[in-house]
């Protein structure tokens, strides 16, 4: 059963609002809009049926695109305000943090919202921000070009994964690795714990501490409400790398890629990668894909629903992808196999490049169903990932295009709230 998540980064406004609120990013009403907003998202998603919303990790949008320095403290504001709904990131960026404290504050989240909460991960490409937060860990941004950068960002990426792992699964944490060890001095350990016999030794994790008063490890606290954690995801990936390690990991990808020859070529190395760490998941198990919905009631003719997404795209959708998503490469997501050249083409508009590569699914309502219906026979995923720009897109607009969809499009496939339910019971 094919879930939809909503992407929300979430955004201050459109391109009139940043202009004449600039920088918009520091405005606090217009923070304080988006907090309201935010609320109101969610609580209809929840209303809707959506499986769930995620927010991204990113710092220092004094543009007011991507305000979300801190993904994990919206989940748990708007968690308080939903009562189905997952709520995750796509995704937090592991080399910029503390493995131990960020495997804390998930725990903790998780605890918070009882099990809605799913946990997705990134490297970071964005340097304005992480070349700073990141200097303590000499580690930078990366395009993932292989190079000196690149490779540290990876190995500091993996090293967090795995110390995150074992501080949510095992009550004695042990790790020495390249950057990190638990304790700190490994071999040593550290010594002279002051209350290693009153307290520590007896009422602390077996081992943490030895007989002569010395730490040899940490009990993480508290570990997940969900066990043994919360579900994983990896935001955005697209390269055959990246999707052999989610296999390996038991890890769902988020692929934002368009063509789906290619989308088949990368599932299958997601399977490859699972059956070498003993699973043999179904093509398409454990797979979310990225898309852009529009979706307007049957009856509306042809020529308005081909203006009206042509208008949505150039002000809602032009800003995220030629403004942001180009400059950083991720208009490769566009790209058709085999093709070469700029993406979009020459004299091509960004709405047709979209649609042509299958990134934009609109229409009416029968022409949705029939989009969505051809892909998932061809590519049964586990997940959409609506790349749904709320705070760009008006509410009125964005409420009512979310309720058809939920109404009209998520039934015929299993997407709705009674089917998810039916689903949970029966697990």
């Amino acid at each position: 059963m094919t879930k939809v998540i909503l992407q929300v980064y979430p955004a201050l406004g459109a391109e009139d609002k940043m202009e004449a609120m600039r920088p918009i990013g520091r405005n606090n009403d217009a923070y304080q809009d988006m907090l309201a907003g935010l609320i109101e998202v969610s609580k209809a998603a929840d209303d809707l049926g959506y499986w769930g919303i995620t927010h991204v990790e990113h710092h220092a949008h004094t543009e007011g695109m991507e305000i979300s320095p801190a993904p994990l403290m919206l989940n748990i504001y708007a968690g308080m305000h939903t009562k189905r709904l997952m709520h995750g990131q796509l995704g937090l960026v592991l080399p910029a943090h503390d493995p131990i404290r960020l495997a804390e504050e998930i725990a903790i989240a998780d605890h918070m919202l009882q099990g809605r909460l799913f946990v997705g991960m990134a490297r970071g490409y964005q340097a304005r921000w992480q070349n700073v937060l990141c200097q303590r860990f000499g580690v930078t941004s990366t395009a993932s070009d292989g190079g000196d950068a690149d490779q540290r960002n990876r190995l500091l990426f993996s090293e967090n994964f795995k110390i995150m792992k074992k501080a949510w699964t095992e009550d004695l944490l042990t790790y020495d690795g390249p950057t990190y060890q638990v304790p700190y001095p490994y071999d040593s350990g550290i010594p002279n714990w002051p209350p290693a016999k009153t307290i520590t030794g007896p009422y602390g994790v077996p081992g943490e501490v030895d007989d002569d008063g010395t730490i040899r490890g940490m009990g993480v606290v508290p570990k997940p409400y969900t066990s043994p954690h919360p579900q994983l995801f990896q935001a955005f990936g697209a390269s055959p790398g990246t999707l052999q390690w989610c296999g390996e990991e038991n890890v769902t990808p988020t692929i934002l890629m368009g063509d789906r020859q290619i989308l088949k070529q990368l599932m299958e190395i997601y399977q490859e990668g699972a059956a070498s760490s003993g699973r043999n998941p179904a093509f398409g198990e454990g797979i979310g894909v990225c898309r852009t919905f529009y979706v307007y009631p049957n009856g509306t003719s042809q020529d308005a629903v081909d203006a009206q997404i042509a208008q949505s795209v150039r002000k809602y959708e032009e800003p995220v992808w030629r403004g942001w998503y180009e400059q950083f490469g991720f208009m490769e997501g566009a790209r058709l196999l085999g093709e070469e050249g700029p993406v979009p083409g020459p004299d091509e508009s960004l709405k047709e490049r979209l649609t042509k590569s299958g990134l934009l699914i609109g229409g009416t309502v029968d022409d949705v169903k029939r989009q969505v219906e051809s892909f998932l026979q061809e590519l049964p995923i586990d997940y959409f990932v609506w790349l749904f720009h709320w705070g760009m897109i008006p509410r009125e607009e964005a409420l009512p295009m979310m309720e058809l969809f939920a109404t009209e499009i998520m039934p015929e496939f299993g997407m709705d709230a009674s089917s998810l339910e039916a689903a949970a019971a029966g697990a």
